[in-house]
């Protein structure tokens, strides 16, 4: 396994293990992606609320209390603080990368993953398209490059999650069928 010390090593690494895939959305693959339903029919604090447990729910059973990495774009330059105000602790992390292009990219790398410590991501997402507070303009994917798999929660609407790996992609398939679009 590559160390991970740079922005460069990472972009290396998520290249060998997932190929040339778009940086800031899954959404235009085909093959060996999952979308998920998160929101559903539910309106306003119900719609939220539901996003909110299933993508909780789903990140939980694909990190478990595994490593993760979050590649995460911040699309203003008040996002990394409209993050803080929602409760997420960017510190907090074991290893902290910032890459600053025309957007800012933050690397963020835990040692297993926490509810705790994610949840407000999923949430600030979830609330942004909502228009709804605390929110953040941003693209996360979360990432573990040892099971090869990424998740990206793009609104309350669902969430995409990729990997080369058949037999993980029909076991999250398996456990969220009643989700799956």
């Amino acid at each position: 396994m590559i160390t991970i010390n740079n922005t460069n090593d990472f972009e290396l690494l998520f290249h060998d293990k997932f190929g040339d895939l778009d940086r800031s959305t899954l959404s235009k693959i085909k093959n060996k992606k999952l979308r998920i339903e998160l929101g559903g029919e539910e309106n306003d604090s119900k719609r939220r609320e539901q996003a909110l447990a299933r993508s909780n729910e789903i990140l939980r059973y694909c990190f478990g209390r595994k490593a993760i990495w979050l590649r995460m774009i911040l699309w203003s330059d008040k996002e990394e603080r409209n993050l803080e105000n929602s409760g997420f602790e960017i510190y907090k992390a074991a290893k902290v990368l910032k890459q600053k292009d025309e957007d800012e990219i933050l690397y963020l790398y835990f040692n297993r993953y926490s509810k705790l410590l994610l949840s407000p991501i999923a949430k600030s997402i979830i609330n942004f398209e909502m228009a709804e507070e605390p929110s953040a303009n941003i693209t996360c994917y979360f990432i573990s490059f040892n099971s090869k798999l990424i998740i990206n929660i793009y609104d309350d609407r669902g969430l995409d999650i990729y990997t080369p790996n058949e037999e993980l992609l029909k076991n999250i398939n398996n456990k969220f069928s009643d989700w799956v679009m």
